[in-house]
């Protein structure tokens, strides 16, 4: 670490307001995002027809720039458009892809020199060149972008400059080895289209065609792509914000592919023989964030009575219909870290551990908010854990707000507990970087809590370019917070998405990541 950072636990200290509007929470929040609209799906068609594939979402994004946020919305529409430097192989090992082989690392780990492929163009004919890499860094470092992308690098990269047109050097304030994690994701925009928000420009297989604002979106297939060609011609993303319609739709093959399936349908679908259900442990996780410097939960017995009292398998059973896996802390299956051997909380309610806790507090009943988002699965889990919670004294009140005025009362820390779902692959892959980062006493997002030996471990994660050793240095860390009762999400939710049998088969190893790769799909 470098002298000028070697006294802090987890890398650059910021404060909270630079922090807030460099992350965009206070300037845009989740606002910007809002998907509007919505159709039937009508004019689809079998792919072996049209050479077209239809894809079912439930919503599109008035944004289609991927540098401005991780939302799957807009992942999943341009992950075949744009590229990044590296990228997953088949046993999601990270491999390069616009990148000319492995970055090179300084001995201090402060600066890194990747390489860039020649021969590459986007779209619209321009070479790749290192000023695009540039011009997408600078874009992600900047306070005044609002991206998402700016919590993956803020503090850690101080500034990245072409070297010449094919050689990319990236400077840090501190060793940060996750960076190659961040690489695989991070999208290489056109520089002429960081900045646009309604239509983007990259490197990949398909290009931005026809779109219909908040309601479709077409791609066309890319002649001048560097890598193998892929079959189809075009692919169309329709908005079908309800899921009984898109089951309608994928039934009558006006779409090939529909996401967001509800638990409850999975076995309807499953009897269909021209349907095939992929139920995939994928980073969607249930986050849960505490006012820890506040009464009551400034109390660990407090927290871990509300951990113990958790009805789990409720959530599990009739919130996700089954599709979940009990969680034990905040690291989930596919994760870096995640321990399946973690057994500190039980299934069902604990009542009388919970109730112990509890007058070890000094506390013979307890009453607290739960602020969720508005998304009615959300609302489904805080009823379920509010009835189980009571059994032992324990009451909640659910405080629901959509996701702007949700956002900025989380990141002002005007709330007791907090819920939402994040998928987290997008951005962070397979790390837990952003589901661990906050519990740094030194993150502006934490409000409360500290534990130095956390605060150490954090710090080594970050910075060790050994995937191996930051598995293992999460694990402990999730133990830790696990055991403290200060991340206790009740279970880990599963990817759901339908496909007709007559495309080939989606991977499922790239859907643990997040991604649903549509390039390579074929007729059957």
């Amino acid at each position: 670490m470098s002298d000028a950072n070697k006294n802090v636990p987890n890398g650059p200290v910021l404060s909270r307001r630079r922090f807030l509007v460099a992350t965009g929470v206070l300037t845009a929040g989740a606002a910007g995002l809002a998907a509007c609209g919505g159709e039937d799906g009508s004019g689809g068609g079998a792919v072996e027809k049209t050479g077209t594939l239809a894809f079912g979402v439930t919503s599109i994004s008035d944004y289609l720039n991927p540098l401005s946020t991780t939302s799957s919305r807009v992942h999943w529409m341009t992950e075949s458009v744009v590229e990044s430097l590296y990228t997953y192989d088949a046993a999601l090992k990270s491999v390069p892809l616009l990148a000319d082989g492995e970055p090179e690392i300084s001995g201090d780990g402060l600066t890194w020199t990747i390489k860039l492929k020649r021969g590459v163009t986007f779209h619209n004919g321009d070479p790749l060149t290192a000023a695009d890499v540039v011009a997408t860094f600078d874009f992600v470092t900047d306070p005044k972008s609002t991206s998402d992308w700016t919590t993956y690098f803020v503090g850690y990269v101080k500034k990245a400059t072409a070297t010449d047109d094919h050689t990319v050097t990236i400077k840090l304030t501190t060793p940060f080895g996750v960076l190659r994690s961040h690489l695989t994701n991070l999208p290489i925009v056109h520089r002429e289209f960081v900045k646009k928000t309604g239509t983007t420009m990259g490197t990949g297989p398909f290009s931005v065609g026809d779109i219909a604002q908040g309601r479709q979106v077409s791609l066309k297939r890319f002649d001048g792509y560097h890598g193998t060609k892929p079959t189809l011609t075009g692919i169309t993303f329709k908005a079908v914000p309800d899921p009984a319609t898109r089951m309608v739709n994928l039934r009558e093959d006006k779409i090939q592919i529909m996401t967001d399936v509800p638990p409850e349908s999975i076995k309807l679908l499953e009897k269909s023989s021209d349907i095939r259900v992929h139920e995939v442990a994928a980073p969607k996780d249930l986050v849960t964030y505490f006012v820890a410097n506040k009464k009551p939960f400034d109390d660990v017995k407090v927290r871990q009575a509300l951990a113990h009292a958790m009805d789990r398998k409720g959530v599990r059973d009739l919130v996700y219909g089954g599709s979940a896996d009990i969680a034990q802390g905040a690291i989930g299956p596919v994760a870096e870290g995640h321990d399946p051997s973690l057994k500190l909380y039980g299934e069902t309610p604990d009542i009388a551990k919970a109730k112990a806790l509890l007058a070890e507090a000094g506390l013979s009943s307890l009453d607290f908010t739960l602020m969720v988002t508005s998304d009615p699965v959300l609302k489904n889990v805080g009823q379920v854990l509010a009835q189980g919670w009571k059994k032992a004294g324990i009451n909640c009140t659910l405080e629901t707000l959509d996701i702007s005025p949700w956002v900025k009362k989380w990141a002002t820390g005007d709330y007791q507990m907090a819920m939402t779902g994040f998928d987290g692959g997008f951005g962070g892959g397979k790390t837990a970087f952003t589901l661990l980062g906050a519990l740094s006493s030194q993150n502006p997002l934490n409000f409360g809590y500290k534990n130095p030996e956390v605060d150490e471990l954090l710090a080594k994660a970050w910075a060790t370019t050994d995937a191996a050793e930051r598995a293992a240095i999460c694990k402990r860390i999730n133990g830790l917070v696990a055991k403290d009762a200060i991340a206790i999400p009740p279970v880990y939710p599963k990817l759901i998405v339908a496909q007709r049998t007559e495309i080939s088969v989606l991977d499922e190893k790239q859907m643990s990541v997040s991604r649903i790769d549509v390039a390579p799909v074929r007729a059957a």
